[in-house]
């Protein structure tokens, strides 16, 4: 039996995930699926306004439809995804689709024993600053770790790196509200 604790709290994002995964397991496609979901999740990350876009792409079938298979000629998707997509948006849960995508590919790299770093930076993270990290990690907790970023402006400067439940923050942001924090006397103790 499998472990499904790491999963959000939301039961009918972890459902869309097991389902998603025995699919997977029965066609032994698990990593293959995992890595166009990544691929989904990094290409609907660049655009703009996702959250109306998703909720337009939800209630409007057509313009689902045609945004599912643009991705699928984009990024070759295969039939499995394809159809996964169209369950999605047909059970009207395609706003769901960041999560369950974060959710299966952190099932399957703790499956594969993986440890994944999610990495947000706030101005550049280029492919040196990534190499040295991943070479940090690799140090740290051995060969079988990987890296995936992402932009987020609001941190200012710095960057946060994320494992599992544990979160290293070096952002700007995070030391400013601790000034602020300390200023107000929040943190004072007799």
């Amino acid at each position: 039996m499998t472990d499904w604790s790491f999963i959000k709290n939301d039961s009918v994002v972890s459902r869309y995930i097991k389902s998603l995964y025995e699919v997977a397991v029965s066609l032994g496609k698990e990593k293959e699926i995992a890595e166009q979901l990544a691929g989904i999740k990094r290409t609907i990350s660049h655009i703009e306004n996702f959250e109306k876009f998703i909720k337009k792409a939800t209630l409007m079938h057509s313009f689902g439809m045609t945004f599912i298979n643009d991705l699928v000629r984009t990024l070759k998707l295969c039939k499995e995804v394809e159809n996964f997509l169209k369950l999605l948006l047909k059970n009207k849960r395609f706003t769901l689709l960041t999560d369950i995508c974060s959710g299966y590919e952190k099932f399957v790299s703790e499956v594969n024993g993986e440890k994944v770093f999610h990495v947000t930076y706030a101005k550049s993270f280029t492919k040196s600053d990534e190499e040295r990290l991943l070479r940090n990690l690799k140090w740290t907790f051995g060969e079988n770790v990987k890296c995936v970023a992402k932009k987020d402006e609001s941190l200012i400067d710095g960057m946060t790196v994320q494992y599992r439940s544990k979160i290293l923050d070096y952002s700007v942001k995070s030391r400013l509200e601790r000034l602020h924090s300390a200023i107000r006397g929040d943190n004072y103790e007799n």
